[in-house]
């Protein structure tokens, strides 16, 4: 009886002298194919996405910078054109010597302040210079009698003025004045007895403004002298 001889586990069959075309593993050869990483077509995938990606956040960056550049350009161009509107309201006021600020329901705005607080009115331009304005102290300053109220006029720095401030029929002035010296006054008037009874109203303001000194009073030009032609531009 013949016996059939026993193969080793993994050993290839022969037959014939012939080995079979089975393959024979070496030790460690399957665990490495399993563990292989991404094949090199998924790396490239993976780097093209990256890539658009990447392109789609410059893009992003770049709109945001160009927004940023017309936000900038808008508010400058904004600014600039409020600081032209002021120039030219300071040269159509430069023969402004009177100015009046009308308040309405006096008694109403008197409740709602107290002692020591103060009513601003907008700056305006007079007599060819701008930064003027009106505090109003309804219910008086610090250092106001009960009853009376305060009423200062806002000078600009380093200027030098002649005025005469009123609140309904009081008057106070002419008188010079500075941003420092004689800027108000504490105890203006009663501020009931100066009431317009009809409209609930009352009026303060300067009158006979005159600016003594300034640095930056506005000078209107008498003469003007052009720029000399350019040079013909050369032929040939």
């Amino acid at each position: 009886m013949r016996r059939q001889p026993l193969r080793a586990a993994g050993a290839g069959v022969v037959t014939g002298g012939a080995r079979s075309p089975e393959a024979t593993l070496r030790p460690g050869e399957g665990a490495a194919e399993s563990s292989a990483g991404p094949s090199l077509e998924a790396l490239e995938q993976e780097v093209r996405a990256l890539r658009e990606a990447l392109e789609q956040e410059h893009s992003e960056i770049q709109r945001m910078e160009s927004g940023l550049a017309e936000l900038h350009m808008r508010n400058a161009c904004e600014e600039y054109l409020h600081r032209l509107e002021r120039r030219i309201q300071v040269l159509e006021n430069k023969e402004v010597d009177t100015v009046q600020w009308r308040i309405e329901n006096i008694e109403e705005v008197r409740r709602n302040y107290s002692k020591g607080q103060f009513l601003a009115s907008p700056e305006f331009s007079a007599g060819g210079l701008d930064g003027f304005s009106f505090h109003l102290y309804p219910r008086g300053d610090d250092f106001a009698e009960e009853g009376y109220c305060s009423l200062y006029f806002h000078v600009p720095r380093d200027t030098r003025i002649s005025r005469t401030l009123f609140l309904g029929r009081t008057r106070h002035g002419p008188a010079e004045a500075d941003s420092l010296k004689n800027c108000g006054i504490s105890e203006m008037c009663v501020l009931s007895n100066e009431i317009d009874k009809a409209t609930g109203s009352i009026v303060i303001g300067v009158e006979g403004l005159q600016i003594l000194s300034s640095p930056n009073i506005a000078e209107t030009r008498t003469k003007l002298t052009l720029d000399p032609p350019r040079p013909a531009p050369s032929v040939g």
